[in-house]
């Protein structure tokens, strides 16, 4: 009784583990690295082909890990080009809110009155109009 409450005691313990090597390597994309490691380990009581060619499995979990490290690369790159365009975007979009607001002002309209709408635009308050069709920039 004691040996199959120990044995059921590793397995619980042993899916706990997994479960969070699993959940971890699913946030750092090392899923696919790590199932191969653990068929490499498991294939080593089965076969022994795995141990013969030690060299060629860890070859292929040094391409997966490659793989992962280029695609951690590829999201930093793709991340900084975002955020660079959007802050020119920001830029672009203050720039015409500007523009739109000192154009108002030389027209002697008060800002007071005037709402600014998702585009950009200066709209009436009463009417949701733009103030300005449309502006040069």
């Amino acid at each position: 009784m004691l040996f199959a409450s120990f044995i059921s005691l590793a397995i619980t313990a042993l899916c706990i583990v997994l479960s969070l090597a699993f959940k971890i390597a699913g946030k750092l994309r090392l899923t696919l690295p790590l199932l191969y490691l653990l068929a490499a380990v498991v294939s080593t009581f089965f076969t022994r082909w795995t141990s013969e060619n030690e060299p060629l499995v860890l070859l292929g979990l040094y391409i997966l890990i490659g793989l992962v490290v280029l695609s951690w690369v590829y999201s930093l790159v793709k991340k900084i080009r975002n955020k660079a365009a959007n802050r020119q975007s920001e830029r672009s979009f203050e720039q015409f809110v500007l523009l739109q607001v000192e154009q108002a002002r030389e027209r002697g309209i008060t800002l007071d009155s005037v709402r600014i709408d998702a585009d950009g635009f200066l709209l009436y308050p009463e009417t949701g109009e733009p103030i300005f069709a449309y502006v040069d920039a």
